[in-house]
């Protein structure tokens, strides 16, 4: 039988792997980020010592295998479940935390269940740990490393179209559309890019606020 030493090392050890995975993930923008990697790494690692000890104590007791799919059967149908508050929106995709933590209360119940209470009790803490303190953090690197859309109106001088282009590409960020329309009255010119950082972003945007025959600015 493990100890519970053994037990919080394994689970330590999974959550510093769940993290430097996931930290590396979300610094490049990716939906799948720290905290849904410890989850995930976390109750695969509790799942895994849960059947190896029902493996080990129904040998020992009855001198035969226990057979683990009734637990495989429950896991499967719980991803199911936590596969229904996914929700994709244009190139955005939400609720994959919430979907790992269905999983893991899933993964918690089962060992409840067998009544280890103590693995419970340990992981549960984990993924409190990781849903609660991991937020903070998760929170800091999407501002550094998220990627904003901002959308410049402008007046139809096209002296200030070229300027604020050039302004742009001083601060190397991804122009993706820019049109200046000169016929016409009450013509305007556009301005789209993205820009990667919350910081950076609203930056640029008071900068860009500064400069006279800015009409709107829209940030996404």
């Amino acid at each position: 039988m493990v100890t519970g030493m053994q037990m919080a090392m394994r689970l330590l050890f999974a959550t510093a792997v769940g993290a430097i995975i996931g930290f590396e993930r979300q610094t490049k923008g990716h939906p799948l980020g720290i905290r849904t990697n410890v989850l995930v790494c976390v109750s695969a690692t509790t799942i895994m010592m849960l059947s190896k000890a029902m493996v080990a104590e129904t040998f020992q007791l009855y001198g035969m295998i226990a057979d683990p799919r009734l637990a495989q059967q429950v896991i499967t149908g719980i991803g199911f479940l936590g596969a229904g508050t996914i929700v994709h929106s244009d190139s955005n995709i939400k609720g994959l935390t919430t979907a790992a933590t269905v999983w893991s209360v899933g993964c918690i119940g089962l060992v409840i269940g067998f009544g280890w209470y103590s693995l419970a009790l340990f992981t549960t803490v984990l993924v409190f740990s990781a849903l609660f303190v991991m937020d903070h953090i998760s929170k800091r690197i999407d501002r550094k490393s998220q990627t904003y859309h901002i959308s410049v109106t402008l007046n139809k001088d096209s002296k200030l179209f070229f300027d604020i282009l050039e302004y742009l590409r001083g601060w190397e960020v991804s122009i993706d559309h820019a049109e200046a329309v000169v016929e016409g009255e009450g013509d305007a010119a556009f301005i789209e890019f993205h820009v990667k950082g919350m910081e950076r972003a609203q930056t640029l945007i008071n900068n860009l606020k500064r400069k006279e025959g800015v009409l709107t600015i829209k940030f996404r």
